[in-house]
């Protein structure tokens, strides 16, 4: 706990040094002698954007599919998060693909070179944020699996984020505190981004959950293993991630470098012993007493990546290039016990100072050479896409994207077990090339075909050449229809060739003793030793995706959508992990499963295989809407303007002695970058004397616009305090971007899955895992799956509650004859997160200047400390299935305080 408060604390020094010499300036008068117009709600709260010369916003993606959903400033900074990452995780359910991926993420309309690049920058500095469909993602070089995200930054920003944090569950037993400090500089097209993470927790052992004690006690090992043997590990870790990004010439480049260091340590008990009796029969025991350390799992992990990114025109192409390599090493220590042969032969020889039921220390009984794993992954890439206007149809514009690019990836591990030495070296260079073709067929703008709406359709061709795999090959088309206005059908069909990783391929073989399973067959938990690594006998699996989509988005004026996805699934030659011992698996892959001759478990080999084939089906649809809500600053400035209340603003005190001009911190004088934000309405109108286009003092509170030369400045005078283009350097007044409106949103989704079925192997039996059949030891797959989320921001104050829910499965254990069916239960769950932008409350910043920018966060995880429940058929709850081995952690909760130094 100590260590991890003076890690936040280092981390945040450096803004808090910052802090003090920035010394405010006397507060303003409290009727200024001119006052600029009202400060209204950012450039991308606005529902109706006018770019001049251009049919989309700025930064917008390539091609003539709208998103499904567009957040504004308002809307993000609604979501209550830190970071592009934790928009993201909160945004999962919209984002989420009919196959279920991660989505693709794209950076002001252009691919990156990885995640890294943009995942720690500040959400204040987000000017929107695109959701888009699947076939978005052909256009930037990718397969039609996933959705995209495009993030779209603010053309001018400055700030320094401090975040300290700590999370601990309501039972009690682990703590992680976090800290943050992120610096990050916008401006004229460059940007700069250092970030760095420390994190640490404390373990979670049997013992703090209290696990039943049957499960760590045997009938001849009668000890109390539980606070020996942990639910969770303890971990450390340490990130930095470094960004710049310029304009080199035409060109706009991007470098970015990041380290992650990750240490953990779990305890599996204490060594246990067998010693055989010189008079026949034997003895068990646990060394406890004399000195015995627990059995432990040490990891270490090192991962780095260095990347970049080149955006270009050409001939009117627009090109990207990207470039890639990573890293990874992992080191990996694991206790086997103890070695007691030497003690064993005393005791045949009767030597009297050998008590088998004595006092034995580690000087007695010395331990056995931990088994030891190292692997080490190296991935180079290189990509270059293009994207062009190839000629004019009457419907619109034919284009095509093309990528081509190269990879080469290495993957190295040894093993020691036993006194053996195990290595591995799975190599693997490729040459790859995609392209895209969209046609347009029909136009309602441009009135051909006019009664079809807007049709176009595409086709995708892909090859990748791998050196061990030989040639690969995908293909796809597919269809996007718009009949009317705010409908939308996208259909699709995909067909694509995978090799496993280097990973499934070469990993290091492990070996684990004293692993908890659940034995299917037998319906009982067992102890067994589980090997873990690479299979490099596996194939290259195929899979088709056949999708339709539907979004509906009945008015315009209105921020409601209707989505809805079915998609149908199979894959041939699926790779999947053998991680439940049912005797379907059984009796296809005898070799992997060991038992003595009583028929219990005791050794299982969980490496991957590939099996025949699998076929899935589902429909999710849901419903999405976000409704604007009126401020209390936003009422106190229209009171203000119509000349019936006092300025809101009046007696606020600025950081450095300035007022707040532009994103940049000086004031703005024209819109000649390119900024797109209309002028406020009435900016005329303020009831003061100073008339639209009038020069005024630019260092004073609204300075640095004129109207009359195309929109006012940032500030007072712009467009919120703050606000879309202006305000002060950083986030404006308050950590969001300006004193805004706020927002009202809800969102729920369902997906109802039809089939989902395994075939093992040709011949053998089909797995049906809505049915009766699992994979894994979580049961089987769920039909129904609810995600739904609710959240309310205005005036600061923010909540949001998110619930899931999963409907129950079960699992035909046993066998034929001896049947030993598994229910689990359907499982609800809702996390709710309270947040407060204290910079929003301008009564508390003229009092305290100094809670400008800060965010005060509660958060509870788990609210109702929900577990799934599972039975046997006598409704007895087995040892591997106690709730607390299901989930250790429970509800928690986090209390974090968030501060932007402008």
């Amino acid at each position: 706990m100590r260590y991890g408060w003076a890690m936040m604390m280092a981390a945040s020094w450096p803004a808090m040094a910052a802090a003090q010499q920035a010394t405010p300036a006397p507060a303003a008068p409290a009727t200024p002698a001119a006052t600029a117009p009202a400060p209204q709600e950012e450039e991308a709260d606005e529902p109706d954007i006018i770019v001049t010369g251009s049919r989309k916003p700025p930064g917008s993606v390539v091609g003539d599919i709208s998103p499904e959903q567009t957040l504004g400033p308002a809307d993000i900074r609604s979501y209550g998060v830190s970071s592009v990452a934790d928009l993201l995780t909160e945004l999962a359910p919209q984002t989420r693909s009919g196959a279920g991926g991660a989505p693709v993420v794209l950076l002001d309309g252009k691919r990156i070179a990885g995640f890294q690049e943009i995942r720690d920058i500040p959400t204040e500095a987000i000017a929107r944020t695109e959701i888009l469909p699947e076939e978005v993602a052909l256009k930037y070089g990718y397969s039609a699996d996933q959705r995209v995200v495009n993030i779209v930054l603010r053309r001018r920003f400055r700030a320094t984020t401090v975040e300290l944090r700590d999370t601990q569950p309501t039972a009690g037993g682990r703590n992680t505190p976090q800290g943050d400090l992120d610096l990050l500089t916008i401006r004229q097209g460059r940007r700069f981004n250092l970030h760095t993470t420390l994190s640490q927790s404390s373990a979670l052992t049997e013992a703090e959950r209290n696990i039943s004690a049957q499960s760590t006690e045997g009938a001849a090992v009668a000890f109390d293993q539980r606070p020996y043997r942990t639910l969770l590990p303890e971990s450390r870790s340490a990130s930095v991630n470094a960004v710049y990004a310029r304009p080199i010439g035409s060109v706009s480049a991007t470098l970015n470098g990041q380290i992650d260091i990750t240490e953990t340590t779990g305890q599996f008990g204490l060594p246990t012993v067998n010693f055989t009796l010189p008079g026949g029969g034997s003895v068990s025991r646990v060394l406890n007493g004399g000195g015995f350390n627990p059995l432990e799992t040490r990891t270490s992990i090192i991962n780095t990546h260095l990347g970049t990114t080149a955006n270009g025109v050409t001939s009117g192409w627009n090109w990207t290039l990207t470039g890639a390599y990573d890293r990874s090493a992992t080191q990996t220590f694991t206790d086997v016990g103890v070695d007691s042969a030497a003690y064993q032969a005393r005791l045949l020889a009767g030597d009297p100072s050998a008590n088998p039921l004595g006092l034995l220390t580690p000087a007695d009984i010395g331990a056995s050479p931990a088994n030891r794993g190292y692997a080490v992954s190296n991935t180079g890439n290189v990509n270059l896409l293009a994207y062009k206007p190839i000629f004019t149809l009457p419907a619109g514009d034919v284009s095509t994207s093309i990528r081509v690019g190269a990879t080469t990836s290495d993957f190295t591990s040894r093993s020691y077990r036993a006194g053996l030495i195990q290595t591995g070296d799975v190599s693997r260079d490729s040459v790859n090339g995609r392209i895209n073709l969209d046609v347009p067929i029909a136009s309602r703008g441009k009135d051909v075909l006019a009664f079809l709406g807007n049709l176009s359709v595409n086709g995708n061709a892909a090859i990748n050449r791998l050196s061990d795999f030989g040639t690969l090959k995908s293909w796809g088309y597919g269809a996007n229809w718009s009949p009317v206005v705010g409908v939308r059908l996208i259909g699709s069909v995909s067909q694509q060739d995978e090799a496993p990783s280097a990973q499934q391929l070469g990993n290091p073989q492990l070996v684990t003793p004293n692993q908890r399973f659940f034995d299917f067959v037998t319906g009982t938990t067992a102890t067994i030793t589980a090997i873990t690594g690479g299979n490099p006998n596996l194939r290259a699996d195929n899979r088709r995706v056949d999708k339709i989509g539907l979004t509906i988005a009945p008015w315009t004026k209105r921020d409601v959508n209707f989505t809805a996805n079915f998609t149908h699934t199979r894959i041939d030659d699926p790779i999947q992990s053998l991680t439940s011992p049912t005797a379907a698996i059984q009796a296809v892959f005898p070799d992997r499963f060991v038992r003595d001759a009583g028929g219990n478990l005791l050794r299982v080999d969980t490496r991957p295989v590939n099996f025949a084939r699998s076929e899935a089906s589902e429909l999710r649809y849901g419903i999405n809407f976000s409704v604007p809500l009126k401020s209390k600053i936003q009422k106190q400035i229209e009171a203000f303007r119509a000349g019936t209340g006092p300025n809101p603003f009046a007696g606020l005190t600025f950081p450095g002695g300035r007022g707040p001009a532009g994103g940049d911190g000086q004031p703005r004088r024209n819109r000649g970058d390119g900024d797109t934000t209309p002028p406020p309405p009435n900016a005329g109108d303020a009831p003061t004397g100073t008339a639209p286009g009038e020069n005024r003092n630019p260092d004073a509170p609204g300075g640095g616009g004129q109207a009359g030369q195309g929109g006012p400045g940032g500030g007072f005078g712009g467009r919120g305090f703050g606000g879309g283009g202006g305000g002060f350097r950083g986030g404006g007044f308050g950590g969001g971007r300006g004193g805004g409106g706020g927002r009202l949103q809800f969102a729920v989704y369902h997906t109802w899955r039809f089939t989902n079925r395994v075939t093992v192997a040709d011949g053998g039996p089909t797995l049906d895992l809505l049915n009766g059949d699992t994979l894994g030891g979580g049961g089987g797959t769920s039909r129904h799956e609810i995600e739904g989320q609710a959240g309310y921001n205005n005036n600061g104050l923010g909540a949001r509650l998110s619930v899931n829910y999963a409907s129950g499965t079960r699992v035909n254990g046993g066998t034929p004859g001896n049947p030993e069916p598994l229910d689990f239960s359907g499982l609800g769950t809702a996390d709710l997160r309270l947040f407060a932008d204290l910079g929003q409350q301008l009564g508390l910043v003229r009092e305290h200047p100094w809670v400008r920018g800060m965010r005060v966060t509660f958060a509870v995880t788990n609210l109702f400390n929900s577990r799934q429940r599972v039975t046997t058929s006598d409704g007895t709850v087995p040892v591997s299935y106690q709730p607390a081995y299901l989930d250790p952690l429970g509800r928690a909760v986090r209390v974090s305080v968030r501060k932007l130094f402008f």
